[in-house]
């Protein structure tokens, strides 16, 4: 994981969500994924996820990746909760902050950041509200358990989600404890794969 990350991560936790080992276990995760477009590569993604309770007991997230691509290089902060979504993103261009209603129900997506899909381990399958950057903004999806995958070099089937909002759908992999593996959007031929096992 890069190094730079992990301070970014411990003042998300502590200052804008903090979360604590209380009623819930906190669960933890970072990798880097490759990202491909037509099969060739793009870009790394490194992040860090942390889902637990926060410390008025609702449930909650923070995220932080960093992506580097043939396009754009970005970092990424989010905190989920109860009551909002924070994104914050930086680049050369400068840095934006969107705050979104939370909720169990919710999700925050941005397709220049695949790895952000990693927070759909604290989604359950059934009608979600999406959130992200415009010109998409706050639209109605659905997450559908697709079933169980096998890919080489996984010890274990995945669990495969199928985010879909009209025309635009996003397969997901997680390994059986929640950790993201693999994200493909088809329409746009993206595939990140993660390269850092657990």
């Amino acid at each position: 994981m890069n190094a730079e990350l992990r301070p970014l991560l411990v003042s998300l936790a502590l200052g804008t969500l903090p979360l604590t080992a209380g009623a819930q276990t906190v669960r933890s995760d970072s990798a880097r994924l490759v990202v491909t477009q037509a099969g060739r590569p793009i870009g790394t993604e490194d992040f860090a996820l942390r889902i637990g309770t926060g410390s008025d007991g609702s449930p909650g997230a923070s995220f932080v990746a960093t992506t580097n691509g043939d396009s754009e290089s970005l970092r990424v902060v989010v905190a989920a909760g109860a009551r909002r979504i924070t994104i914050r993103v930086a680049s050369a261009a400068g840095e934006a902050a969107r705050e979104y209603p939370g909720g169990s129900r919710s999700l925050a997506v941005d397709e220049r950041v695949l790895s952000l899909f990693a927070l759909v381990a604290r989604v359950d399958p059934g009608p979600i509200t999406v959130f992200g950057p415009p010109p998409g903004g706050r639209r109605s999806a659905s997450l559908t358990e697709v079933g169980q995958d096998r890919f080489p070099g996984a010890p274990q089937p995945l669990r495969h989600l199928e985010l879909r909002s009209g025309a635009d759908v996003v397969d997901i992999w997680l390994d059986p404890q929640g950790r993201l593996i693999r994200v493909a959007i088809p329409s746009r031929e993206l595939v990140a794969e993660r390269v850092t096992q657990p």
